[in-house]
């Protein structure tokens, strides 16, 4: 016989989780590195069950305990229907897993079992995620920027890595001041809803300029943004940070944040002062007053390109599997969604 406590599951959506649960929730991500992410908070789970309202949170106890939180939600009335879950807040969302406590571990079939989901094709799977048993087929690359010793630190081990790039960004700034003026960067703690509704439209244009699907088409995923903003969650802060010089704004991002770590989630920038990188300077900023706004780690989100290797001072993996529960309901759901790719291809 297995010595392993009881395991059962409770399934509410995000708002029904009571104060213990939230404050159990809240102790998990603080006790593991790899939580410490705002897409792994209650608050962004609460504010996705505000824009989808099939937004689940599977609560695991062992032996009437709180072992685990399992957040995800159903694309659609036919994915719900059919048990065909994705991670909570969907291509919203840069990590994907479970906030469990340490020690906690499940098989992916049984955590959708237990969670009443038949198949999902997991992505954004964080790093970290095989402690709990959570296993992928495959990986993908992105980068992530340290900056617990301090921005003069980072800069310092920069210049000895890559003298060449530190060189040439600061000789882009001086570039820029001399087109545009003096720099000025403000980075906006909780900024309003319509500062945010402006970087929004913005980006909106540039996913027309360059042909790249608009991630804003989607209504919820307004309301998702909305949500985050509006709620002023101390645990999932929305953040903006903007670069402007001579009255004229070059470039602006919306990110979150949670105990320092700043989630890099939607830059945009003005396409005609491409020239002097102005992408590049805001970043360059923000790491500049990262001390001064209590952020010691940036996480670029998944992908390999040579403006996030740039910046890189390590490297984090994304997994991604097909997970199916057992029985007619996993077998179900998992060729539902093998049909879904074959008619998108």
């Amino acid at each position: 016989m297995s010595n392993r406590p009881a395991l059962a599951a409770e399934v509410k959506p995000p708002a029904a989780l009571d104060p213990h649960e939230r404050a159990a929730w809240a102790d998990a991500q603080a006790a593991t590195p790899h939580l410490r992410r705002a897409f792994f908070t209650a608050g962004f789970a609460r504010a996705c069950g505000e824009a989808w309202p099939s937004a689940r949170v599977a609560v695991f106890r062992e032996s009437g305990e709180i072992a685990a939180f399992f957040p995800f939600q159903f694309a659609g009335p036919w994915e719900r229907r059919m048990g065909l879950a994705e991670r909570i807040g969907g291509s919203m969302s840069d990590h994907a897993g479970v906030i469990a406590r340490p020690g906690f571990r499940i098989a992916p079939d049984v955590l959708l079992w237990k969670a009443g989901i038949g198949a999902m094709f997991v992505d954004h799977l964080t790093e970290g995620q095989e402690a709990f048993g959570l296993s992928t087929e495959e990986a993908r690359p992105g980068h992530v920027i340290d900056l617990a010793a301090g921005p003069a630190a980072y800069f310092a081990a920069l210049g000895a890595a890559n003298k060449g790039f530190l060189a040439d960004t600061e000789r882009r700034m001086r570039r820029l001041e001399k087109e545009y003026g003096a720099a000025r960067f403000t980075f906006t703690d909780q900024p309003s809803w319509g500062d945010v509704q402006s970087l929004i439209e913005v980006k909106r244009a540039q996913y027309a300029r360059t042909g790249v699907g608009d991630s804003f088409a989607d209504p919820a995923k307004l309301a998702l943004v909305r949500a985050l903003v509006t709620a002023a969650d101390p645990d999932c802060r929305p953040v903006l940070t903007t670069l402007a010089a001579g009255g004229r704004v070059l470039a602006r991002h919306l990110g979150l944040l949670h105990a320092g770590h700043l989630s890099y989630w939607f830059p945009v920038y003005d396409p005609e002062a491409q020239k002097v990188s102005p992408g590049r300077m805001l970043l360059w900023e923000t790491i500049r007053a990262a001390d001064r706004h209590g952020v010691t780690w940036i996480d670029r989100g998944e992908g390999d390109n040579q403006a996030k290797q740039d910046f890189s001072t390590g490297v984090q993996q994304f997994g991604r599997a097909r997970w199916r529960a057992g029985g007619v309901r996993g077998f179900a759901a998992d060729a539902f969604q093998r049909v879904r790719w074959r008619l998108a291809e």
